[in-house]
């Protein structure tokens, strides 16, 4: 799980910005904190672990770029998005290592959404780089980014891919024995369930007791696998739903 904190002493903006990130919660597996004033902020990077900052570069009578180097000191890894209603602060930005600059504007929410998520999303791959699975296929070799792979199923041996693949074959033809051990060295979101199917379980939901949702298709867990889906509720924090009678 990553830590994002949001501090913006505008109290209505950070509602706002906090509400925002709270629709991405589970699709990027974050925790989100938020400060109105640069003290709460200091306070609670000193003793956590924090990854992403959105913060204000005035945050009351606090200079934020001056907040932003000592938190970089306290948390180096740390990526941190400076939020401001003005875009003059450039040059004192480099000296805080900023990792991108959000133009405050609330006027068009989904525009802004759309740049909150933008700028989450390369984060999470700054902080945690894309895992990614080679294989060959006609004498090709092709790259594909796991995170980006809701299932995958075989027919026969024809093997199907569904997620955001690019360029990627939708299918090719091996075994999903073997590309299921490929995938869980790299992955460990993915689990086999039954014969055919292997799950993304960062997309998918344990449904009842011997089921998994994913998409629109509700898919059997069968006995061999029934103890890998298990563990992965308990260790692995997969989300589990009791289907409606």
């Amino acid at each position: 799980m990553y830590k994002v904190v949001v501090c913006d002493d505008n109290k209505e903006f950070l509602k706002l910005m906090m509400m925002l990130l709270g629709k991405y919660t589970e699709l990027y597996d974050i925790e989100i904190e938020g400060f109105a004033t640069g003290q709460e902020l200091m306070e609670y990077c000193s003793n956590n672990t924090v990854d992403i900052i959105y913060m204000d570069i005035e945050v009351g009578k606090d200079n934020g770029m001056s907040m932003g180097k000592m938190l970089k000191s306290a948390n180096p890894k740390a990526l941190i998005v400076y939020i401001s209603a003005y875009d003059t602060y450039y040059v004192d930005m480099v000296q805080a290592e900023p990792f991108r600059f959000i133009l405050k504007d609330a006027s068009d929410i989904p525009k802004l959404e759309r740049e909150i998520v933008d700028i989450l999303d390369a984060a999470i791959r700054r902080v945690s780089p894309p895992k990614i699975w080679t294989f060959s296929f006609n004498k090709r070799k092709y790259s594909l980014e796991l995170g980006k792979v809701q299932y995958i199923y075989s027919i026969a041996r024809t093997i199907h891919i569904v997620g955001d693949i690019g360029d990627v074959p939708a299918y090719f033809y091996g075994k999903l024995d073997e590309i299921q051990k490929e995938i869980e060295k790299i992955d460990d979101n993915f689990a086999r369930i039954n014969k055919s199917y292997i799950v993304n379980m960062k997309y998918g939901i344990i449904y009842g007791k011997n089921r998994v949702k994913i998409c629109d298709k509700i898919l059997n867990v069968t006995r061999n696998y029934r103890e890998t889906i298990s563990e992965g509720f308990e260790h692995k924090n997969w989300k589990m739903v009791i289907p409606p009678r």
